[in-house]
């Protein structure tokens, strides 16, 4: 293999983190450039292309595009986006890889960063990972030896929406009481703003750890409920490594701790693995896609070879 270069785009709302990497011959990538660009409002096709052309050049392998929302990768379809509607139904996969005359992979956003941190994060070192971000949702997903285990119809993982109040808030979803009705940013911000306070879930999450007793039932049935939803968890999946990470899980506060200790506490025949930190942060989406890209190529040059 000489030499070549692979793409990875983390699309979001706003903007997207990228990383470009060099792959030699030995496979291991060497990433070159790392930043972030504004998100395309029209025209997603041509603005992808004009973005990869100029960072890499005509020594272009291959890109992994990075979608929040519903994705058929094995078409590189994008499905549904509420962040991005107006690629909403877009064969992005092969109308972009026509256009750069490369393969193109479309991948949800939540798994890319998932096979991040299970093969070069803090899951690294184990063979069976499942990976949680804590957000406005709750992103939930299962590597199995590197590779994401999607479940028969693509779904899997979906922890967010396991029943942790059966007379709780009606979910998005069309269930009541899901794990994102306690847990979620938007139902810690509601409920912080019934309780009397101000600002965001991060300074309810502050004003918990300063002691402030308007929060303190807050933040601890959430975490509560995080515990319980882990214990669920270990009985139907038995994990080898947990790993935490989102937005929620990076703020000031002790609502991670609150649920390892629910679990430790609650745990009868359920083999508890390390519970653990991400790793990679903001770009772990980035990573994935790098990852996904390289695996890619290489199967390519096996495949040439085998010929």
């Amino acid at each position: 293999m000489t030499t070549r270069n692979v793409l990875g785009l983390d699309v979001g709302g706003s903007s997207i983190k990228y990383q470009l990497a060099s792959v030699a011959a030995d496979g291991l990538p060497v990433v070159v450039q790392q930043d972030t660009l504004p998100t395309p409002e029209s025209d997603p096709i041509a603005a992808f292309a004009a973005i990869a052309r100029q960072l890499a050049g005509d020594d272009l392998a291959g890109v992994v595009i990075a979608i929040p929302g519903l994705v058929d990768s094995d078409s590189g379809t994008v499905l549904r986006s509420v962040n991005l509607p107006h690629l909403d139904g877009l064969r992005l996969g092969p109308l972009l890889g026509d256009l750069l005359e490369v393969p193109v992979d479309v991948v949800n956003d939540g798994r890319a960063a998932a096979i991040a941190e299970a093969r070069w994060g803090a899951g690294d070192g184990h063979h069976d990972v499942f990976t949680l971000a804590l957000g406005t949702g709750i992103a939930g997903c299962h590597v199995v030896g590197g590779e994401v285990a999607a479940g028969a119809h693509g779904i899997a993982g979906e922890l967010g929406h396991i029943v942790v109040d059966p007379h709780g808030e009606l979910c998005g979803c069309g269930q009541h009481g899901c794990l994102e009705t306690v847990i979620g940013a938007p139902a810690l911000r509601r409920a912080w703003r019934a309780a009397g306070g101000e600002g965001s879930p991060r300074d309810l999450l502050g004003a918990y750890e300063n002691g402030d007793v308007r929060a303190l039932p807050i933040v601890e049935r959430a975490g509560n409920a995080l515990g319980d939803a882990l214990l669920t968890l270990l009985a139907l999946v038995d994990p080898g490594c947990i790993v935490i990470g989102g937005g929620l899980a990076s703020s000031p506060h002790r609502l991670v701790q609150l649920a390892v200790t629910r679990v430790d506490e609650k745990a009868t025949f359920h083999v508890v693995p390390p519970i653990v930190s991400a790793e990679l942060g903001r770009w772990a989406g980035a990573v994935g896609c790098i990852g996904i890209a390289v695996d890619r190529l290489t199967r390519a040059v096996h495949a040439s070879a085998a010929r």
